[in-house]
């Protein structure tokens, strides 16, 4: 018996991204698919959905793909959100503060030239 491989279908656009487990596919379906859903019902995004599902090709396709594919799903845009949010600790209301503090301190030092 061989072993299973493993892409995720996204639906719609009749894609399949080669991922390296069960595991693996079901997570990038789930994190595309919130991606999508966060876009809105009247985006073309709508009509899409992504599905883990067993590679439907032959071995040595899913073998290539999986570097193809690996590079495309970092490039994709639920990635790079998803990467922004962790490169920015606490989030939205943590830029806030952070710009109302610079804002501060630029406020702070112009008054202390005109002095």
């Amino acid at each position: 018996m061989s072993e299973q491989l493993w892409c995720v279908h996204i639906e719609g656009l009749n894609d399949f991204i080669a991922v390296d487990s069960e595991d693996s596919a079901r997570h990038e379906a789930a994190t595309i698919n919130a991606y999508i859903d966060s876009a809105g019902k009247e985006s073309r995004a709508a009509l899409m959905r992504a599905i883990a599902i067993e590679w439907p090709f032959g071995a040595p396709a899913h073998e290539k793909a999986l570097d193809d594919d690996w590079q495309d799903l970092q490039r994709m845009s639920q990635r790079r959100q998803a990467a922004a949010a962790v490169s920015r600790p606490g989030g939205a209301l943590a830029d806030i503060t952070r710009r109302v503090k610079k804002l501060m301190t630029l406020t702070h030092a112009d008054r202390e030239d005109d002095a």
